[in-house]
């Protein structure tokens, strides 16, 4: 008994010490979600905002489980968000106006199947390339999309544009900007579940070497096929947020210049967030969404500094500058991305100690579980 006591005590000591450790958590996190929930209320602008912010969050999950998870690139990921929202759009617009609940729900579920079909179709189309050949065939069929389906005058609206009307519950900026919040808590959801489960793991398995994973009885064409499915569903719900955020369709959001400029910012989200690491794509989603909205002060500071001619010039590249920075910095300096940044604090939060090194050997990308065995 005494031999047991002395073993019972620290154990017990230690839980006192952790559950201290949860409130002070708390209270560190109350901030942030403070920050989220209320600071959209503050003003329509902000809620309008924070929701496209929502949006990019989503696209940028659903990058993270094509190219963090299973490595494979795609540079024409805009397909896949446009067709969520041309679809989306054009089922709502054939309801009642304003949209009721029904024909909304409808339209979101049939954006993310189109997509997903989309990307199915893809996938089985890309299944024996890898590499520079597969972000060729990602691109072209990026282009594709554009220039062959958006531009059609029957589903376009007659180069109108389709309305995608709110739901009456919808109304306020405020009351979407919680709706875009949920379905982007969704996608971080299905990003947790295929990270945590054996999908994951096969995933990640395909990604690291496609003999070795085979050889441990991973369904190598399956696989492909599922995270392309999967990452194309998530980006065509995003597309039909989108769509709703606008309030309309245009194919101008996904054509030419438009278009190739979101894709490659979809990849440096990626990249710079962290291949494979969660909270750094979440994070550098966030960062990108709102380089666009801060640009008022960008202009102020031009001002100030005598470049307001200059930035006046070329403010529509500012992200792309911004990005490729980001992207040098991060493949030279920080391999891990934004997620080896705040992978302390994530870890802190999830009930572990503080601390500057991973104790478990985490780097890019690893994922629960130690076996790749799917």
């Amino acid at each position: 008994m005494a031999a047991g006591t002395q073993i019972l005590a620290p154990v017990a000591g230690e839980h006192r010490v952790g559950r201290t450790y949860l409130w002070v958590r708390f209270v560190a996190a109350a901030p942030l979600v403070a920050l989220v929930l209320l600071l959209p209320l503050h003003s329509d602008v902000y809620g309008h905002v924070s929701a496209y912010a929502a949006i990019f969050v989503m696209v940028g999950l659903s990058m993270n489980v094509l190219t963090g998870y299973t490595g494979q690139i795609s540079l024409g990921h805009q397909a896949f968000v446009g067709l969520g929202a041309l679809t989306a759009a054009n089922v709502v617009s054939t309801g009642v106006r304003p949209a009721d609940g029904f024909s909304f729900a409808i339209g979101m579920v049939c954006a993310a199947a189109a997509s997903g079909a989309a990307a199915l179709l893809l996938g089985a189309v890309a299944l024996r390339i890898r590499g520079l050949y597969l972000a060729l065939v990602t691109l072209v069929f990026g282009s594709v999309f554009a220039d062959a389906v958006f531009t059609l005058p029957s589903l376009n609206g007659q180069d109108a544009g389709v309305p995608a009307y709110r739901p009456s519950f919808m109304a306020t900026e405020y009351r979407f900007y919680l709706f875009a919040l949920a379905m982007a808590l969704i996608c971080a959801y299905v990003d947790v579940c295929v990270r945590r489960t054996k999908v994951g793991r096969g995933l990640v398995a395909l990604r690291d070497n496609e003999l070795v994973a085979s050889a441990f009885g991973v369904n190598v064409l399956g696989y492909k096929l599922l995270g392309f499915t999967i990452s194309g569903a998530m980006a065509g719900l995003a597309g039909g947020v989108f769509a709703f955020w606008e309030q309309a369709f245009s194919d101008k959001d996904f054509t030419a210049i438009a278009g190739f400029n979101l894709a490659l910012t979809f990849v440096v989200v990626a990249v710079v967030g962290g291949l494979g690491n969660r909270g750094g794509v979440i994070a550098a989603s966030v960062f990108f969404a709102l380089v666009s909205p801060l640009s008022p002060f960008l202009e102020w500071f031009a001002r100030q500094t005598h470049w307001a001619t200059y930035y006046g010039n070329n403010k529509f590249y500012i992200s792309n500058v911004i990005g490729a920075v980001l992207l040098l910095q991060t493949v030279i300096l920080n391999p891990g991305g934004l997620g080896q940044v705040i992978r302390p604090f994530a870890r802190w939060f999830g009930g572990h100690k503080f601390n500057l090194h991973d104790s478990d050997g985490g780097g890019v990308g690893t994922m629960e579980g130690s076996s790749v065995r799917a």
